[in-house]
């Protein structure tokens, strides 16, 4: 797209910075063809003129063509620089930075930087990089890469540096994903695996421990090999120092990066602190390495969506009319949802498992994402509120009780104070959930559901207790890759059965069932979730994942209650700890390896013994 031609009179406007361009210079550019552009000389920078700033460093710039890389050094005729962020036609986004006197970069407040109108170039060879993976180790890095409490400019540039904004892997730089990544968490590695390359979404509503379990996966990465990057972003961007400490407590800080950025940062700085973890990951990979990025949360990514379209309102559609459709990936869908689909796109697609030309690392997404609370509970009429655990439908007050009138004074009484209480701790409740940090970062139901279709699968949480652990929906959780992303030790033991038996045990509850048959699947799904329990800050290791799912998959847990099957996992790890020492060691440290059947054999002594 062309500059925008002055109104003067005057033979020429202004186009590159520093020099006038004549005005058939423009008419030409008006009506150039992807073949001209492709030819037109690698030296002539593109241009464009400053239209309005915004909190935080963000800037909005008209006339640059879109062809112009996101990533790619933007330089204002004053000379203050800025790092491209995104196109939304006709409109360019920005961040301005400034560079200290030893050399570090820092965002810069858009008041007064520039003034609108001002030109600049965007570089066709000089882009913003992220630091060297490497240096980073053990670190806490600011939304553009820089240490955190140093004085000393990153490191970057080198081959494990990566451009924060880059284009995915084609097809042909990737592998198929076939190596399982434990993240320490049971529920999640049983009923959702996932696999190194993998992209997944987890979600929940707010104080459903999210943070807590990327955190653990990071700690669970210990002595593997995997190296780890932690985006705290959302809520967890004011709790840093808390999570530095936790992560070195774990021993696992030492494998990590903490990519941060300012409380009040705007959401284009979150967007590019989350470009920067993605540089680190990729930085980290091209060397080799397989990569653990948890990204909590997606708000960066999200929500700088919204803002192009805030700074750009002539772009939106007045409500009432038809908005144009076009084609996305064989569907048909509106204009401004397949642009955001190709942003969002652009990003969650650069996690990837690269071929062995490329070294063969990887990098594995999990990314947080909340969604609002009772936004996937079932609502009932009649004053039901919802189901109990069991299924249990639970009232929420006197009058929908069939039979109230007739009941025992002292009866009456007693539900009476119990219906109270139910009600004095549901507010409760609530009234804590809109303290929690994250309760600022929900996404509306239909984002979360986007972000389902876009990804390799998504961990769903329901609840969350300390010491239980977390509920994580057995129908709502899936891994898309399958079988081939999970642990050898589960593939010999049919560890999808367990899913199917959650969901159809849950289904019995729901719509009614009697029988020996609902009373089979009710207990084995009870001593399922008594393998499942683990309390904060405990990692389970896939040797001992394995022993629970022995113990569940030959009927050693049969008929037993959940504190029971708890009981009897803690006796038998212990006692595998101490006398099968060198399969446990084994199965760890050869995660895609499945079970021999003389581990099998020793696996069965074990529980013939206990018993």
């Amino acid at each position: 797209r062309a500059s925008r031609a002055s109104s003067s009179s005057s033979s020429s406007v202004p186009g590159v910075v520093g020099r006038a361009m004549p005005r058939d210079v423009l008419a030409r550019a008006a009506s150039l063809t992807v073949e001209d552009v492709e030819n037109e000389d690698a030296r002539l920078n593109f241009s464009g003129a400053l239209s309005a700033t915004d909190a935080g460093g963000v800037c909005v710039l008209e006339g640059m063509r879109s062809a112009a890389p996101a990533g790619a050094i933007l330089t204002f005729e004053s000379g203050t620089r800025a790092v491209l962020l995104s196109h939304r036609e006709p409109k360019t986004f920005g961040l301005m930075y400034d560079v200290d006197s030893s050399g570090r970069k820092v965002i810069r407040d858009a008041a007064n930087a520039v003034a609108p109108g001002e030109r600049c170039e965007a570089s066709k060879v000089e882009f913003m990089l992220g630091p060297s993976a490497g240096s980073t180790l053990g670190k806490v890095v600011d939304a553009l890469g820089e240490i955190v409490g140093s004085n000393v400019a990153m490191v970057t540039g080198t081959v494990d540096s990566s451009r924060i904004m880059r284009e995915p892997p084609s097809v042909e730089d990737r592998k198929p994903i076939t190596t399982p990544l434990v993240t320490g968490i049971k529920a999640v590695d049983l009923l959702a695996p996932v696999g190194r390359g993998q992209c997944m979404l987890v979600s929940g509503e707010p104080g459903t421990g999210l943070s807590e379990l990327g955190l653990t996966s990071i700690a669970a990465q210990k002595n593997t090999g995997v190296r780890c990057v932690y985006a705290a972003l959302g809520a967890q961007a004011s709790r840093v120092n808390e999570v530095t400490k936790r992560l070195e407590a774990d021993g696992a800080m030492a494998h990590t990066t903490i990519v941060t950025c300012n409380t009040k940062a705007s959401e284009g700085e979150r967007y590019a602190a989350t470009c920067t973890a993605f540089a680190i990951a990729e930085g980290a990979r091209a060397t080799g390495q397989d990569v653990l990025l948890v990204l909590d949360d997606f708000t960066g990514l999200v929500n700088f969506t919204t803002d192009m379209s805030r700074m750009a309102p002539q772009l939106n559609v007045p409500e009432g009319t038809q908005e144009q459709m076009e084609e996305y990936e064989g569907m048909l869908i509106s204009a401004s949802l397949a642009e955001r689909r190709r942003f969002l796109g652009m990003t969650l697609q650069r996690i990837a498992r690269l071929n062995d030309k490329l070294k063969g690392g990887s990098i594995t997404l999990m990314g947080v994402m909340y969604h609002p609370k009772g936004a996937y509970k079932k609502t009932f009429k009649s004053g039901i509120e919802g189901a109990g655990a069991g299924g249990a439908v639970l009232p929420s007050s006197v009058d929908s009780i069939a039979g109230f009138a007739d009941m025992p004074p002292a009866i009456q009484e007693k539900l009476r104070k119990a219906l109270e209480a139910k009600a004095a701790a549901a507010a409760a409740k609530t009234a804590s959930e809109g303290e929690l940090p994250e309760s600022k970062f929900v996404q509306s139901r239909p984002m979360v559901e986007e972000f389902m279709s876009i990804t390799d699968g998504q961990v769903f949480v329901d609840s969350y207790d300390p010491q239980e652990g977390w509920i994580i929906s057995a129908k709502d959780s899936v891994s898309r890759i399958g079988a081939p992303g999970a642990a050898g030790p589960f593939r010999s033991l049919n560890f999808l059965q367990l899913r199917l038996d959650l969901m159809q045990s849950d289904d019995m509850g729901t719509f009614g069932c009697a029988g020996d048959e609902k009373i089979k699947l009710r207990t084995r799904s009870e001593a399922i979730r008594g393998f499942l329990k683990q309390k904060q800050g405990d990692v389970s290791t896939l040797a001992e994942q394995t022993i629970g799912l022995f113990a569940i998959q030959k009927g050693y847990t049969k008929n037993k209650t959940a504190d029971e099957v708890e009981q009897l996992l803690a006796k038998a790890t212990q006692r595998a700890n101490e006398t099968l020492g060198e399969e446990m060691k084994y199965i760890n440290e050869n995660q895609s390896k499945e079970l021999s059947a003389d581990t099998m054999a020793k696996f069965a002594a074990l529980f013939d013994g206990i018993a």
